[in-house]
């Protein structure tokens, strides 16, 4: 009896052996269960099993516990993407093994929920001075095939201006996880809401939760400053760019009403622009706009002059001690092609010389330096400038006037019986002795270094030696030193060029 109760137990032994199964059933591994805010094509992933030849997975999708109706995929993978899962929707999920020795188990079941709608990236709510073509962001929706996106300036969505735009969400630009596409043509100084939604064939999500932002209704950085005067006639009208323009436009009149008005177009791309040549002393009033398909945005009336003439810089007003070779200064005015400078020993200006000097475009002031022989020591001159444009001519400057250095003077006290004029030189100067001092003398001019830098003979005729040209000698400071008659005067003379 013993021997066949062994015998049973080692034959049921035998049964449980045979009918144990051959392959395990997987161990689910994303998403976590019960995970929500899933993609509609999010992916299913689990564990791999050992099992013999021909080992596949059947993968069940129900949007019921039970699987009473499930939707059954099969493939040799680990992991299964899905694909138009609805928005807002809750999926039940599990996974089993097969081989060529059997099927296995069904793994523990899982679900998740589909998200139901996205989220906004950017701009941030309440962001403020954006262009009429802000790029609005969102989070992408992996496998959406159509982002729509909403925008009104009222929260309710439901204003005349209200307008929807649907795209490919092949075609949204963005980069990693983020979407954006660039409006256009928003109205200036417009509060504007909008929210975006995503769409697959099966299903359409809703609408994300709503944001808001302001166009910029006010130029930045705009220049010339209201009421500005003594502008070049060249104006520079400058500003800081808008993006999503067609144009800018200035209008200008010389009268407040606009009645003779005339507009310039700029480009988009343009922040500055110089529209014309300008008349001198005249008030000008002005707009500017920005303008695309749908809007324009504009600022002013304002207003500026132009300068009505030349201001004169040096030598000052009723300056003495001028050299007979000075250089006369004046602020540069832009916009002017030359210049006229008239000299008189009049202060009626009668008989000028005239100059026409050509404008420079360097910076700083304009100059000219009266020719060589044309000044009288111990005279007074009379000087004035204007400008002249390639559409206008200024007014005179005020006239300045100033004194040239006297020669043969004696009306300062002679230093070691020498006196050196005009200091500092420029082109030339004159000595100055003792009256009783006449003939041949030996100039000569050395640096602080004690080298020979200019030598010559002179004649001294009634104490003065008048004119002495310096040549190529650079600006510093000299010692000079003249022999006569077994005399020799030494006095420090100072080059300015």
């Amino acid at each position: 009896m013993k021997k066949i109760l062994l015998s049973v137990l080692a034959s049921m032994a035998f049964l449980f052996t045979v009918a144990a199964p051959g392959i395990y059933a997987p161990e689910l591994v994303a998403p976590a269960d019960n995970a929500t805010g899933a993609a509609p094509n999010v992916l299913l992933d689990w564990n791999a099993v050992a099992g013999q030849l021909g080992l596949s997975y059947e993968v069940q999708l129900s949007d019921e516990a039970s699987f009473a109706n499930p939707l059954n995929f099969a493939t040799e993978f680990t992991s299964y993407r899905m694909s138009e899962l609805l928005f807002g929707h809750q999926y039940f999920w599990r996974v089993r093994a097969k081989d060529n020795s059997g099927t296995s188990d069904w793994s523990a079941s899982r679900s998740f929920t589909v998200l139901d709608k996205t989220t906004l990236a950017s701009p941030a709510n309440d962001a403020k001075k954006l262009a009429p073509n802000v790029k609005i962001r969102w989070n992408k929706v992996g496998g959406a095939t159509h982002y729509d996106y909403q925008m009104d300036v009222v929260s309710t969505f439901d204003s005349p201006y209200a307008f929807t735009v649907s795209c490919l969400a092949a075609n949204v630009d963005g980069a990693g996880t983020t979407a954006e596409i660039a409006t256009a043509n928003l109205l200036f100084g417009e509060k504007h809401y909008w929210r975006v939604r995503a769409r697959h064939a099966l299903d359409t999500s809703d609408w994300s939760a709503s944001r808001f932002f302001t166009v910029i209704g006010i130029f930045e950085n705009l220049e010339p400053e209201n009421a500005a005067s003594g502008l070049s006639p060249d104006v520079l009208f400058e500003w800081k760019k808008i993006d999503g323009l067609q144009k800018y436009s200035i209008t200008m009149a010389t009268d407040n009403q606009f009645m003779n008005e005339v507009v310039y177009d700029v480009a988009s791309n343009l922040t500055e622009k110089v529209v014309d040549t300008l008349q001198f002393g005249t008030q000008y009033f002005w707009k500017f706009s920005a303008i695309h398909a749908l809007d324009t945005l504009t600022e002013g009336p304002f207003s500026f002059s132009v300068v009505n003439k030349v201001s004169l810089s040096a030598p000052a007003n009723n300056a003495t001690n001028i050299p007979l070779v000075p250089t006369l200064e004046w602020n540069k005015i832009s916009g002017v092609l030359t210049y006229v400078l008239e000299l008189s020993s009049s202060s009626s200006m009668s008989d000028p010389n005239e100059y026409h000097i050509a404008a420079t475009t360097t910076a700083g002031t304009e100059t000219f330096k009266i020719p060589v022989n044309v000044l009288d020591s111990a005279a007074t001159y009379y000087w004035r400038v204007k400008a002249i444009s390639s559409r206008d001519t200024s007014e005179w400057s005020n006239t300045w006037s100033f004194r040239c250095a006297a020669v043969g003077i004696d009306d300062q006290p002679l230093v070691n019986g020498i006196r050196i004029y005009p200091s500092p030189a420029a082109e030339q100067f004159s000595i100055q002795l003792k009256p009783s001092v006449q003939g041949k003398a030996m100039l000569t001019l050395y640096d602080l270094l004690g080298k020979v830098r200019l030598q010559r003979e002179v004649s001294v005729v009634n104490g003065a030696v008048k004119n002495v040209a310096l040549g190529t000698i650079n600006s510093g400071i000299y010692m000079l030193k003249l022999e006569s008659q077994g005399t020799s005067y030494t006095s420090k003379i100072i080059v300015r060029k």
